[in-house]
């Protein structure tokens, strides 16, 4: 991926990215092609070549950009859990449109994969085996924002973040235990 400051490559890198959102809202993403990539962007394929990889990156690029909102509000944060779950469901509000996309084209694992990134970036974790850790919170948030995705936001995002808050207090798993008996 091209990570340079060249005025012309990053207008170039902007426009595939772009158009790859664009194209996501329209069709499915194993449908779009490098080549429908470059026309929709309006340059050719050496130029995306140039930029990009391949489609993934392009994606990828986006969401490394904008996890950096994210990385900036736990920086600001105490990194309690409850913070990290209330900040990590204000970033998806913020970028609501973009991640609500990916969810539609199935790309979970690519949200995790950069969540999961994000995670051990801030190093939120002091534990030996933190790659577990961050797996867990990363794969965690990123399967309770695509169900509340498919059951047509059936919450209101502060109930979902409170519910999520509660999934890791363990009391509240013998809670529902005793009531459902």
């Amino acid at each position: 991926m091209y990570e340079g400051n060249n005025p012309t490559a990053l207008q170039s890198k902007q426009m595939i990215i772009n158009a790859m959102f664009e194209l996501l809202k329209e069709e499915s993403y194993q449908n779009i092609s490098i080549k429908k990539l470059a026309d929709r962007a309006k340059l050719s394929r050496q130029t995306f070549y140039a930029n990009f990889a391949n489609r993934e990156e392009v994606i990828r690029s986006e969401l490394d950009r904008i996890f950096v909102d994210y990385k900036q509000a736990i920086d600001k944060s105490d990194n309690s859990s409850n913070q990290l779950i209330r900040l990590f469901f204000k970033f998806y509000k913020s970028h609501e449109q973009m991640i609500d996309v990916l969810l539609a084209n199935h790309l979970e694992p690519l949200l995790t994969e950069v969540s999961r990134e994000c995670m051990n970036s801030l190093q939120i974790s002091n534990e030996a085996n933190n790659q577990y850790v961050y797996g867990f919170v990363a794969g965690g948030l990123t399967q309770i924002l695509s169900d509340w995705n498919q059951r047509n936001k059936d919450l209101p995002i502060e109930a979902l973040a409170s519910l999520t808050e509660g999934l890791l207090n363990p009391q509240s798993f013998n809670t529902m235990t005793q009531e459902e008996k």
